[in-house]
């Protein structure tokens, strides 16, 4: 061996351009991997919605109309089922359905030891002396869920007053309140819950399964009216959508054409997400609990991923996604689609206090002198007779 060779290394500044080419590398590569794993995620999410869509028409198949958008309970403020969970032996959850054995119409009295069909309000009051039957309520269900999206399997439970109810059993300390038209940053606390009359009776305390998809309820955004009794007038409480309180549509209600008619929607963590189950005390009032499963299209909500979030009037009663520039929406005819945040929207036809009835003098009207609405609009609406000439 030669004494004199020198063995050779790197040199520190080697080394150091070494990592630096390593770095650039990666940080040429990272963007690529999360493009791929988004566009993974969002077929994904595309996939789900497609699965419910079929399911929804397998439904009608053999009910011959789509699944009660929500089961009122006339006279009493209760939780009640919701369009997802009538959907339960349709994407393979036979065993979660029997378990919870729901009824497509409200039984009076609220009885925890009624047999066979039961209100969702049943299922809570049993479960205040036997937690097992609250289990199925909480059961992640992937179909449901957008993989985009970042809210837990249970729905959270901070509600933090501000703009919206400051008497709820979820207040929690936290940052400063909310102010009432909404927020428009992202935070971990959660501005309602799903306590109600019988859920918070729980202990601990109830949180229901996530959901990212809401049924499409339509363009009205008005109190339902009722009768001394609870009675729901059935002039102002349906909407033009597929799903709202004990809705019965069936295809020959949309006239507009299956394939221009929205049936589900996306809803993200940021617009606080939705649940499976049904709403919380409904009553008729046909307002804010029943978005917990359901959205309309109506002002002031009358954009894709409306900006502010965090109370009511915001988001929450919308549509919305975690993917960038839009949403996925199921239409009636199984198709998914993409909608875009830009879709021509416009709903400034003073329509909160319009019905659905066509029979109706104060039916909700697709165009007003030369003031039309939006496609968006008259996507979520199923018989506006107006042509849409694409989007």
């Amino acid at each position: 061996m030669n004494a004199n060779r020198l063995r050779r290394a790197f040199t520190l500044v080697e080394l150091l351009v070494v990592i630096a080419i390593i770095g650039i590398l990666v940080a040429l590569l990272l963007p690529a991997i999360q493009a791929a794993r988004e566009a993974a995620r969002r077929a994904q999410c595309q996939s789900n919605l497609k699965q419910l869509a079929l399911a929804a028409n397998n439904y009608h198949s053999t009910n011959k109309k789509f699944p009660v958008g929500f089961v009122p309970s006339p006279g009493l403020n209760v939780e009640s089922w919701g369009w997802g969970t009538f959907l339960l032996p349709y994407i393979e959850q036979q065993s979660i359905y029997d378990r919870l054995s729901p009824s497509t119409k409200f039984l009076q009295p609220v009885n925890g030891t009624r047999k066979g069909p039961r209100n969702l309000a049943d299922v809570f009051v049993a479960g205040q002396s036997n937690p097992d039957e609250i289990v199925p309520l909480q059961q992640p269900l992937a179909v449901y869920r957008c993989p985009s999206d970042k809210t837990p399997d249970l729905v959270p439970c901070e509600q933090l007053g501000g703009g919206c109810a400051i008497s709820d059993p979820c207040n929690n300390p936290g940052p400063p309140a909310y102010p009432p038209g909404g927020r428009r940053y992202e935070t971990e606390h959660w501005e309602r819950s799903f306590l109600g009359v019988n859920s918070s009776a729980l202990s601990p305390r109830f949180l229901p399964s996530t959901s990212n998809y809401v049924g499409s309820f339509g363009m009205r955004d008005n109190q339902c009216s009722t009768s001394p009794d609870g009675v729901p007038n059935k002039d102002l409480c349906n909407s033009n959508g597929i799903f709202f309180g004990d809705s019965s549509v069936s295809v020959k209600d949309i006239t507009d054409g299956t394939s221009k008619t929205f049936l589900i929607g996306e809803r993200d963590g940021f617009c606080l997400a939705a649940t499976w189950i049904g709403t919380r005390n409904n009553a008729d009032s046909q307002m804010h609990s029943f978005f917990w499963t359901l959205a309309h299209v109506a002002d002031p909500i009358k954009v894709v991923n409306h900006p502010t979030t965090g109370c009511y009037n915001t988001c929450v009663e919308g549509f919305s996604s975690a993917h960038p520039g839009g949403a996925f929406f199921a239409f009636c005819d199984g198709s998914v689609r993409w909608i875009d945040d830009d879709i021509s929207s416009n709903t400034a036809l003073n329509l909160p206090t319009c019905a659905a009835s066509k029979t109706s003098p104060l039916r909700c009207r697709s165009q007003i002198g030369n003031t039309i609405i939006g496609v968006y609009q008259r996507l979520a609406w199923r018989d506006d007779e107006v042509p849409i000439e694409g989007y």
